[in-house]
């Protein structure tokens, strides 16, 4: 459900910022991108439990895993606020940076292990993450949910530019 209400908060500075599309786009990054976010975050659980796995003695339960850090994704809610202008794109960071906080804490109180080991797991899942949603959100494909539409219109921009210069000869 968080990740809905941060592809819901993206929708609507999409809509709010009086861009074209409201309709595709509001299928691909909310309902799309909410889709594969969660596949993604899956995975990120999963690399997270077989780095420490591999490297502590600690028994971890995947199940509790899961559950935890699904109580952990509740920031992600608060990209719902993305529609507050002149703030929003800060926000939609906001909200994605407290979830990697609070699922390192998820994955501490779970495994039982604290410090270093937690903290690469949970990052190493995250770059997973991260890296992923950066190419789903493309300037034609924006299936990647809250702040991630924005980086599909830096992307557009730039492309748009690039092909300019060309075209001047610059």
């Amino acid at each position: 459900m968080s990740m809905m209400l941060l592809g819901l908060g993206g929708w609507l500075w999409w809509l709010s910022s009086g861009l074209r599309d409201i309709q595709t786009v509001l299928i691909k990054s909310m309902l799309m991108g909410s889709f594969f976010s969660l596949a993604l975050w899956l995975c990120w659980l999963v690399i997270a439990y077989l780095i420490l796995k591999r490297y502590t003695d600690n028994s971890i339960n995947a199940e509790e895993l899961i559950r935890s850090a699904g109580i952990a994704a509740a920031p992600l809610s608060l990209g719902i606020l993305m529609v507050i202008p002149h703030i929003s794109f800060g926000i939609g960071i906001l909200s994605i940076a407290a979830w990697v906080l609070t699922t390192n804490e998820a994955i501490e109180r779970v495994s039982g292990v604290t410090g270093r080991p937690v903290l690469l797991s949970n990052i190493a899942g995250f770059a997973l993450w991260v890296i992923c949603m950066s190419i789903l959100a493309t300037s034609t494909n924006q299936i990647a949910p809250g702040p991630f539409l924005a980086e599909s219109i830096w992307e557009a921009i730039s492309v748009f530019e690039y092909g300019e210069a060309i075209l001047e000869g610059n």
